[in-house]
């Protein structure tokens, strides 16, 4: 049993991975393995609640302190920021072509699945980035959720990109 006092429906899917950690290791408790981290238990226990998310270098020290994958814990954390938005009702897709506007509900199954992609874009494109110069996959799970939540999902109907021309620059355009 874990030292936690939170079940594990208050959790994201990164406090159940410290749960599922701290029940396979009986022998660490909720306050060493926070001392290991470097925060406070009332901390540890606050990332990961699903109202919160550690920062990228807390979630380095969780993920190499639980010895879990930390692509698989970035992405965790991502998600749940998602799951964040479904919960507020804020999984709005909203653009205008020409003069109709539409608006839709993002099922949140559909914006992971947009996340993740993101994601294995941007590895793609940055796979010949010499490896110093890389971002992390917290990096790039943090690049690829700005761009779903400023991009795709927004109760705003984006202004138009182009103003129609008027009738004299048609007229010249049309000449030359």
């Amino acid at each position: 049993m874990n030292s936690l006092k939170l079940n594990a429906e208050e959790c994201s899917s990164f406090g159940q991975l410290v749960l599922q950690y701290l029940d396979k290791n009986p022998e660490t408790n909720m306050s060493q393995l926070a001392r290991e981290v470097g925060i406070s238990r009332a901390g540890l226990g606050w990332i990961c609640r699903k109202e919160s998310n550690p920062d990228e270098e807390t979630a380095l020290r969780v993920a190499r302190s639980i010895e879990a994958n930390f692509t698989e814990v970035s992405r965790l954390v991502h998600e749940n920021k998602l799951e964040k938005l479904a919960q507020r009702n804020r999984l709005i897709y909203a653009t205008k072509f020409s003069k109709d506007s539409y608006q839709a509900s993002v099922p949140l199954e559909d914006a992971i699945a947009g996340l993740n992609a993101l994601f294995q874009a941007f590895h793609t494109v940055t796979q010949s980035i010499p490896e110093v110069e890389k971002p992390t996959d917290f990096q790039i799970y943090k690049q690829a959720y700005e761009i779903i939540k400023r991009e795709f999902l927004s109760r705003k109907i984006p202004r138009k990109l182009h103003e129609p021309q008027k009738e004299s620059e048609s007229a010249l355009n049309a000449q030359s």
